[in-house]
């Protein structure tokens, strides 16, 4: 393996000091070196490569602690939803989409993406509406949170209509299948073959590396319509062992199922198995659904859609069941919890466990719609926020209206991160992108891409620059156990870094989401460059 000396740098150790350095040295895959230009300059003799800086700023690589790496290059391969503005648009686009790929004999049109919110007709599409694409193949079109999907007639006759009696998660005359529905709408899909799976990861870890991302933690085991957690870890484990799999994963393995979790486990399977590049994370538990398609579980109705209080995917006695025997066989949790119905539900577990919670570090994904009493039974909890900043591009735009004056307490991460909350940032990619930069710059200005609002959202819950670069790296390390290893560049920690083409410690605030990364390197070795 090259020995690599960088020099002439501003190297942002993002430690607890908050050191900054000139020179890094890395022998193998672990920095060695840490000091000035000119201390390093007299090491040259023991290095193979030397780069140049020119003062470039180097930052720990990315660790993002919420997405769905594989979803994510399965969308790729979907008809993409996000830029439609009207359902007359999302048509025609099918249509064409259909026509352009006939050679390919396309079986099944699938796309991602559709945002009633954005449609000119503000409502969610139908299977009337999808029946004007194809009466000969399904067609299904998922939203972009990914907890809603519509089809069109074809793709129901293609269901047993036995099991869609009675489930409240379908409406039958729409085409429309929410939460736990969605299995069986997908389950009409031929599942890709492990190879697929491959590329679909090779093809998003190559985009990961170029935004200098260089870990993630990732709920992969249900992307896949026959959501086959043995084909997923097939796939992961193939690409290590061929030496193609050069961004860090922690697995958050979601099961639907309380049974096929026990069969996980009897398969040996639980948190911390692995090594470096493939690790088993959590058990990552689905409670409720999204704010945009008012599927999110809260404790009262709805301010824009009186009665409805969104969707719970367990009972309390099913939740307590489920967390008591991922505890008892050694499994972090990890709970996807927008809702503060659904944060309820999910801290009763925990505290029926009667045990202390800290070396667990269980914490929630999302964390959205929070307040006071939820934010100090977590603080006292020992339970960890995975935030997704990036999502008030959006949500900022519709949170007042879901939610009424509750609003005022959501989206906290300053009040957690005071209180001491332990927090991490993620994206929930492809819910949206991963640019970290954005992410950043969501975190800092709190306005959404347009530079909008002047002052920002609730600018009383903005994170320092400084904070909210650590609960990126170190944070997010602090989630899957590695803080002795990763997230910071400190002597002795695993060589991942990545280089900046603007200094991000200097620029306006507003101009943070325009960074890009120039160099990334993972385990020592460069692995992209721009």
């Amino acid at each position: 393996m090259m020995n690599t000396l960088f020099l002439n740098g501003k190297i942002a150790a993002l430690d607890e000091k908050n050191n900054f350095y000139e020179a890094l040295g890395i022998k193998n895959n672990i920095i060695e070196f840490l000091g000035t230009t000119e201390e390093g300059n007299a090491e040259k003799a023991s290095y193979d490569q030397i780069i140049d800086l020119n003062g470039k700023v180097v930052l720990p690589g990315f660790n993002d602690s919420h997405l769905h790496l594989l979803n994510y290059g399965y969308t790729l391969e979907k008809m993409d939803l996000t830029k439609v503005n009207s359902i007359e648009e999302m048509i025609a686009a099918g249509i064409e989409f259909i026509a352009e790929r006939q050679a390919t004999s396309l079986n099944c049109l699938l796309g991602r993406g559709w945002n009633q919110d954005k449609l000119n007709e503000n409502r969610f599409p139908t299977r009337e509406d999808l029946d004007k694409i194809s009466t000969e193949i399904p067609v299904i079109f998922t939203r972009i949170c990914g907890h809603i999907a519509v089809c069109n007639s074809v793709a129901l006759d293609h269901i047993y209509h036995g099991i869609l009696e009675g489930n409240k998660n379908i409406d039958l005359s729409k085409g429309i299948f929410m939460e736990d529905a969605l299995s069986i709408i997908y389950g009409i899909i031929p599942p890709p073959s492990v190879e697929s799976m491959k590329s679909m990861i090779l093809r998003t870890c190559d985009e990961l590396l170029s935004y200098g991302i260089t870990s993630v933690q990732t709920d992969d085991f249900d992307a896949m319509p026959d959501k086959s957690f043995e084909n997923v870890i097939k796939a992961y484990k193939e690409l290590l062992s061929e030496g193609n799999l050069k961004v860090r994963i922690y697995e958050q393995c979601l099961f639907e199922n309380l049974d096929v979790f026990k069969e996980f486990i009897h398969n040996g399977y639980k948190t911390g198995m692995g090594d470096d590049f493939f690790k088993i994370g959590p058990l990552k538990l689905l409670l409720d659904g999204a704010l945009g398609g008012r599927t999110a579980l809260l404790r009262e109705a709805y301010s824009d859609d009186a009665g409805n209080c969104g969707i719970g995917l367990y009972s309390q006695e099913a939740l307590n069941k489920y967390i008591k025997t991922a505890h008892d066989n050694g499994f972090q949790t990890a709970a996807h919890c927008i809702g503060d119905k659904a944060m309820d539900l999910y801290l009763n577990a925990l505290d029926n466990l009667n045990t202390p919670l800290k070396a667990g570090r269980h914490g929630i994904v999302h964390c959205q719609i929070t307040n006071g009493e939820i934010i100090e039974r977590m603080n006292n909890m020992d339970v960890m926020a995975y935030i997704q900043p990036i999502f008030l591009d959006y949500d900022m735009h519709i949170v007042e209206d879901r939610v009424g004056s509750r609003y005022k307490e959501t989206y906290a991460f300053k009040t957690m991160d005071d209180k001491g909350i332990k927090l991490s940032i993620g994206c929930d990619a492809p819910v949206v992108h991963f640019n970290p930069f954005e992410n950043l710059y969501s975190a800092v200005c709190r306005k959404d891409l347009n530079n909008f609002p002047e002052g920002g959202f609730m600018p009383e819950e903005k994170l320092s620059l400084e904070r909210a670069l650590k609960l990126f790296t170190s944070g997010s390390a602090y989630c899957s156990f590695d803080e002795d290893k990763k997230g910071t560049l400190e002597i002795g920690k695993l060589a991942d870094l990545v280089v900046l083409d603007k200094d991000i410690f200097k620029i306006p605030e507003d101009e943070i989401r325009y960074v890009q990364a120039e160099m990334t390197m993972v385990d020592g070795k460069i692995v992209y460059t721009r």
